[in-house]
């Protein structure tokens, strides 16, 4: 009886080690990378910050569709995608962004006086809907108890989203007061596409990153103290948000590992 329960012992699967063993797989990689949440919403916030500025302007179609407004929806899917399991906080999204797509393209067929009103009514819809998607993924990464790449992921969707958010208000400053930056001649044409002024959008991320190159420079108080704010936010986030979860997943990995080499054998 003894030797029987011994083979059967024996026979059994060995419990899966969870940590980094699991990881190094193929098919777990890309399971654990693209099959989280806040991926997606990581590389559509990357797409519209990086390739907005530089083919943004262009349109796809001659009825004012640009690429910028294909990325601001890429987004906005990332979004849905993310949170499309709670009803509440995927029917806000979904509200806030297609009302910010409605208003900023119903505007461009309006005369110039008129179409900045609902370009300034756009970017307060996209400021709100980036700052609840901060409030929605910070509350995640804030009380997680094990971080993982998704978490990992979602920090940094936090990053770009305070650029984004400070993006358009930057935005809406410069139409209200076009002397509140100077901005140099633009070398291209005006960007007429969806989402924040991607001068803007540069200079809020150059501003949180603590580059400042001096191209654009804030000129009226209220410019310099929200340039300011988004400097010092960014370095708080940085310092201690993202070193948290990076400690977090060191000692959580170290954690398991020791556990494992000091439990005995099966």
């Amino acid at each position: 009886m003894t030797d029987d329960s011994e083979m059967q012992s024996d026979n059994r699967p060995s419990p899966a080690v969870s940590g980094s063993n699991e990881r190094i797989e193929p098919l777990g990689f890309m399971r654990l990378y693209f099959g989280g949440r806040y991926i997606w919403i990581m590389t559509g916030l990357f797409l519209m910050m990086i390739i907005g500025p530089l083919i943004g302007r262009f349109e796809i179609i001659t009825t004012h569709f640009y690429v910028g407004d294909l990325l601001v929806g890429v987004v906005l899917l990332a979004a849905i995608r993310a949170f499309f399991k709670d009803r509440r906080h995927f029917v806000t999204c979904i509200t806030l962004g297609i009302a910010a797509i409605l208003v900023g393209t119903f505007g461009r067929y309006l005369p110039a006086d008129d179409q900045n009103w609902f370009t300034v009514m756009a970017l307060s819809l996209d400021t709100l809907l980036l700052s609840y998607l901060i409030l929605l993924i910070s509350a995640d990464v804030f009380t997680t108890k094990e971080v993982d790449a998704d978490t990992i992921c979602g920090s940094i969707s936090v990053y770009l989203l305070i650029s984004g958010v400070f993006a358009t208000v930057f935005s809406i400053l410069l139409l209200l007061e076009p002397t509140s930056f100077f901005v140099p001649d633009a070398p291209i044409s005006v960007d007429a596409s969806l989402g924040p002024d991607r001068l803007m959008a540069y200079f809020s991320l150059i501003t949180i990153t603590t580059v400042g190159y001096g191209d654009i420079t804030p000129q009226s108080e209220l410019a310099r103290s929200l340039a300011n704010l988004e400097a010092i936010i960014g370095q708080v986030y940085l310092t201690v948000l993202v070193a948290r979860l990076v400690g977090s997943h060191i000692s959580t990995v170290a954690y398991r590992r020791l556990t494992h080499e000091d439990s005995p054998p099966a």
